[in-house]
C-alpha cells in the first residue's frame, strides 16, 4: 500500500478536512484518505503559527505540500520561508488569494518547485494521490517515530512512517538515540493486520521489550545501528532575510522531528563547527533545518552535515 505524505498549509484546514479523515492530533493533525491501494497523509501544523516547530514537523516529513493561504501576511511569507528551506515539491492553490498576490511572495521567498493549481479539494485529492513517495524501498529498515503510547491488553505501541526498506513482524529493531532494541509483535496500516509494511507506509507498531516512555518522538527504529553526533562540521545556507551573525547567538538545527539547541563557530576553510547540546542521529551529507524561535522568518537556513566530529 503506497503512502504519500503532504504537508497541508492552510490555516483553517478546510481541503484537509474535504480530503481525508481526522486522526491523531499532537503539534500537527493527521488526516488520512485511502483510495484502492493508494493513501495520503495529510500533516496540517495545527499549533502554528504559536510554535514554529509544528510546520517544521510537517515539512520534515512530507513528500511534497500544498499552499493555500487565507491572506498575504507575514505567516503566510514565514510558511514559504521553511519550504524553500525543505526544498520540498509545492503545490499552490490560489483561490483564496489570487495567484498575482501570491507569486511575487513566492519567488521572494525562494522556493525553487512550485506549481499552481486550480481546483476544489476533490480535483486536490486525486493529484496528491498521483504524486510519487520520497521514501526509499530498498535497504535496511528504518522508521521514523512521531508518537508512543501504551494500549491496554496490547502494551507499548509506536506510530511513525516507514523511511526505508520494509519492516515485518517479529523484526528485531534499535530505537535511537537511546540504542535499545524491541521486536515488532504486530504490524497495522490504516487500522489493518499486516506482516509487513514497505517504505512510505505509515504504521502502528506494537512493541515487546520496550515500554512506552522509552521511545521518545522522532526516535529512530533501525535494523542497522549507527552512532549519534554531538558535535558536527557542517556547511550553513542562511536565508537572506536573517541578517544576523550565525556564531552569535544559540539557535537550533531540526532532523526529522528531533531538535537540540546549539552554538557554532567559524572554520578556517569556511564550514562550521556546531556543537549540539543533546545527541542526534544524524549522518555525513544530511541536510539539517536551522531555526531561530525570535526571528522572523523563524526558520533562518539549513546546515548540511560535512563530518561527524567524535
Amino acid at each position: 500500500m503506497k503512502h504519500i505524505h503532504i504537508a497541508a498549509l492552510e490555516p483553517d484546514s478546510e481541503f484537509a478536512k474535504k480530503i481525508g479523515k481526522k486522526g491523531s492530533e499532537s503539534d500537527f493533525t493527521i488526516y488520512n484518505c485511502k483510495e484502492g491501494d493508494r493513501v495520503i497523509c495529510l500533516y496540517q501544523p495545527s499549533k502554528y503559527p504559536e510554535k514554529i516547530q509544528p510546520l517544521l514537523y510537517a515539512l520534515s516529513l512530507c513528500d511534497a505540500a500544498y499552499f493555500r493561504p487565507n491572506a498575504i501576511d507575514k505567516f503566510a511569507g514565514e510558511m514559504l520561508v521553511a519550504c524553500a528551506v525543505f526544498g520540498k515539491p509545492l503545490i499552490v492553490v490560489p483561490d483564496i488569494v489570487g495567484r498575482g498576490d501570491i507569486e511575487p511572495l513566492i519567488r521572494s521567498a525562494g522556493v525553487q518547485q512550485y506549481e499552481f493549481f486550480e481546483g476544489d479539494a476533490n480535483a486536490l485529492r486525486e493529484k496528491l494521490l498521483s504524486l510519487p513517495s520520497m521514501r526509499k524501498p530498498d535497504g535496511k529498515t528504518e522508521v521514523i517515530i512521531d508518537s508512543c503510547f501504551a494500549v491496554k491488553g496490547i502494551g507499548t505501541v509506536a506510530l511513525g512512517i516507514v523511511q526505508q526498506g520494509t519492516v515485518r513482524v517479529h523484526q528485531k529493531l534499535s530505537f535511537l538515540p537511546s540504542g535499545r532494541e524491541a521486536e515488532i509483535k504486530s504490524i497495522q496500516v490504516q487500522d489493518v493486520d499486516v506482516r509487513e509494511a514497505e517504505a512510505s507506509s505509515r504504521v502502528g507498531l506494537s512493541l515487546r521489550g520496550l515500554e512506552a516512555d522509552e521511545v521518545g518522538k522522532g526516535d529512530l527504529a533501525v535494523e542497522e545501528k549507527f552512532p549519534s553526533a554531538s558535535k558536527i562540521e557542517a556547511s550553513i545556507s542562511l536565508t537572506k532575510f536573517y541578517k544576523g551573525d550565525i556564531t552569535v547567538p544559540q539557535f537550533f538545527v531540526l532532523s526529522g522531528l528531533k531538535y537540540v539547541a546549539c552554538k557554532a563557530k567559524r572554520l578556517p576553510a569556511g564550514n562550521f563547527e556546531i556543537d549540539l547540546t543533546a545527541p542526534m542521529c544524524l549522518r555525513q551529507g544530511e541536510t539539517l533545518c536551522v531555526f531561530l524561535p525570535e526571528a522572523m522568518p523563524r526558520a533562518i537556513g539549513s546546515a548540511k552535515v560535512e563530518k561527524i566530529i567524535p
